[in-house]
């Protein structure tokens, strides 16, 4: 071959099938890359799409039974702590009320003692533990709050603030009673039926006052099918409420990317509801069961699962996250759906790479 025939053959231009060849290779080296990509993320920094905002749903019932004569609320609306959600009628109860004052005084009298000083206390005193009773549960459920992060100090500190002044009342109250009791004289406090009197009296001024419906904490009345007129039972669900002071997120996570997702991880969430907005997080707790459904509830026979194939689908656990203060989601409702990824440690190219992914698909939920 002489010299002009090299330089034609140098001219030549590559030939299709090994331009297609490169490219098949390198397609093939690019899903082998974000193959092991996957596996490694998998293990080191797990995304998970099935995440969703909980929080406590409480159904609110009465404790004592009556016809609603006044519903205070709309379905949907907020509401604060202690507010009024209905009343149910008075009427039986004022009754009770008044035949246990009558009760009290005809025995008072008969024993020659003054109970109207007594029966106006206690009513007093019955009044101030229903209030501490509930400022003890908004006291306790914010001190376990902020305990975990999700409120500030200082919010328990203003709940516990307000359930000991309730607690020096209600000692006010009990002193005072105690010396209207010895008022009664040494006859009347220790008469048997004098005690028996007051119990009487007491139980029916606490069920006079269940009569009033209250809001446990700030949230959300909500799925509210309650009317003037219905007649509720004790324990019958009236509405639900739910707690918008504590959420959570629960991402359900399959279980070969456990292996590493341990309390105190750091995270980053988007929110469907919210395109754009990244949140960040901790992991609070990683779940330690599912339900197997194994048991046919009606027959009472076991369930065979019947997977085939070289591969079963995997097992999913819920994994509990806390946002971090003093983050809201604003517009977030109870069940809205979340994307969540997990940074397990210094994992500097999985954390990268799943930053830069939960980052994609915030803008991506703009049309989503």
């Amino acid at each position: 071959m002489g010299p002009d025939d090299e330089v034609a053959a140098a001219d030549k231009p590559a030939r299709p099938g090994n331009q297609l060849r490169n490219i098949a290779l390198g397609i093939l080296l690019v899903a082998v890359v974000l193959f092991v990509l996957s596996i490694f993320m998998e293990r080191r920094t797990p995304i998970s799409s099935q995440a969703q905002v909980q929080a406590y749903v409480v159904g609110i019932a009465p404790e004592v039974a009556g016809r609603v004569i006044d519903v205070g609320v709309t379905d949907n609306s907020r509401v604060e702590a202690d507010q009024v959600l209905f009343h149910l009628d008075p009427n039986t109860y004022n009754i009770a009320v008044e035949r246990a004052e009558a009760t009290l005084s005809m025995i008072g009298q008969s024993i020659g003692a003054s109970t109207a000083t007594v029966d106006a206390v206690q009513a007093k005193l019955v009044e101030a533990e229903s209030r501490r009773d509930n400022l003890r549960d908004q006291a306790t459920r914010a001190l376990a709050l902020a305990n975990r992060g999700v409120f500030a100090k200082s919010r328990y500190d203003e709940a516990k603030s307000a359930f000991d002044q309730s607690e020096a009342l209600v000692k006010a109250s009990e002193a005072e009673l105690a010396k209207a009791k010895e008022q009664l004289g040494p006859a009347g406090k220790d008469n048997p039926q004098i005690k028996e009197a007051l119990a009487a009296l007491e139980r029916a001024q606490v069920d006079l006052l269940r009569t009033t419906v209250r809001a446990p904490s700030a949230g959300v009345v909500t799925n509210l099918q309650l009317a003037v007129g219905n007649v509720l039972n004790p324990g019958q669900t009236a509405m639900t409420f739910i707690d918008v002071g504590t959420i959570w997120i629960a991402a359900a996570f399959k279980e070969n990317s456990l292996g590493n997702i341990a309390a105190g991880n750091s995270a980053d969430i988007i929110f469907d509801v919210l395109p754009g907005e990244l949140f960040t997080a901790k992991v609070e707790s990683v779940g330690f069961g599912v339900s197997q459904g194994a048991t046919d509830p009606s027959s009472g026979l076991p369930i065979i699962r019947s997977d085939s194939g070289w591969l079963r689908d995997p097992q999913r656990f819920r994994v509990r996250l806390l946002l971090d203060e003093p983050q809201r989601p604003q517009g977030a409702r109870y069940g809205s759906q979340a994307t969540v990824v997990v940074y397990t440690g210094n994992n500097l190219i999985t954390n990268a790479v799943g930053a830069l992914w939960i980052r994609i698909l915030s803008v991506l939920s703009y049309v989503r």
